[in-house]
């Protein structure tokens, strides 16, 4: 695999962390090299947020993902859509949420724009709008093929309570299937 460098974007509270968290770990249990890391606006509840995910079989260097170099992003927020999107290099493909982020004629022609309804498959389809984090990892692995996705589900068994094993396997299968759609339209 070559590097694959990855941003999600939201506010504070939306979860984006834990999908960062997930790559990070499955990848390190691959025998490669994850780093996540996040950034948080001065509002911590309600400000941007972004995480850059950095999956490489080599050592990873620098901690943060340099823009222009950033091949996927997906972003539930428009603030932190609007505000971090310039990282993604021109032709690299974004996820956003169409009932909060709202791209330009201008964004559609650089970036490869989806829309997948990620918080409302969260929200209506799983019933839980906190597994928006496991529907937007689901999503980001379908699209970058980064990595094996048992691997991924396993590591993100692991990371979140026995309780709601069923829902978040319920969330990624969601996420896995619209991102699949997607890609068929496109």
């Amino acid at each position: 695999m070559s590097k694959i460098v990855m941003r999600f974007t939201g506010v504070g509270g939306q979860g984006v962390l834990l999908a960062g968290e997930i790559f990070a770990a499955a990848k390190i249990k691959e025998g490669g090299f994850g780093i996540k890391t996040a950034t948080y606006t001065s509002q911590v509840r309600g400000g941007a947020t972004v995480v850059d995910i950095q999956l490489d079989d080599n050592e990873v260097f620098y901690p943060y993902a340099i823009d222009g170099e950033i091949d996927f992003m997906l972003s539930v927020a428009d603030v932190s859509y609007q505000q971090f999107k310039n990282g993604v290099r021109d032709g690299g493909t974004i996820v956003i949420e169409p009932n909060l982020v709202h791209p330009t004629d201008e964004d559609r022609k650089r970036w490869n724009i989806i829309e997948i309804a990620i918080i409302t498959i969260a929200k209506e389809e799983v019933g839980n709008v906190i597994t928006q984090s496991v529907v937007a990892l689901a999503i980001a692995n379908t699209y970058t093929k980064a990595l094996d996705k048992q691997l991924l589900v396993d590591t993100m068994l692991s990371k979140v309570p026995k309780k709601v094993h069923e829902l978040n396997l319920k969330a990624y299968d969601l996420g896995e299937k619209y991102a699949t759609e997607a890609m068929a339209e496109a």
